[in-house]
């Protein structure tokens, strides 16, 4: 993977975790993270390699969105990126959508578990170079 990918990966990882959520799932969750805020190892890997699989996502969908000549085909992709969004962190064994929320408000509201997950980014870039 190239350096430039690394990096906007590792810096853009919160940022995608929180918007890649539905936004009434999100208000909805930010009272539920900030009471546990005390996350395993395990469940931040897990919460990492979903977080790098909707990046991709997010990527792909994101140049159908650019391109798109009106809003309703704007809206449409955006509907069906946020489904597969959901799709693949449903998929991601021991994660729930609302787990991976709560992490990803959790981590938009601490710091130190923040740099916890970008950390785990960097090593997960690094294994597949």
């Amino acid at each position: 993977m190239p350096t430039r990918t690394i990096f906007k990966a590792t810096t853009t990882a919160i940022a995608l975790a929180f918007a890649a959520a539905p936004v009434t799932v999100v208000t909805t969750q930010t009272a539920a993270a900030q009471q546990d805020a005390s996350y395993s190892t395990e469940e931040l890997d897990i919460f990492t390699e979903a977080l790098l699989q909707v990046a991709d996502v997010r990527q792909r969908y994101s140049t159908l969105v650019q391109s798109a000549e009106t809003e309703e085909q704007q809206a449409a992709i955006v509907e069906e990126a946020n489904t597969e969004i959901m799709q693949v962190i449903e998929d991601t064994e021991g994660l729930t959508l609302d787990r991976y929320t709560e992490i990803a408000v959790a981590a938009n509201n601490d710091q130190t578990l923040n740099q916890r997950i970008i950390k785990r980014v960097q090593a997960m870039n690094d294994q597949n170079q």
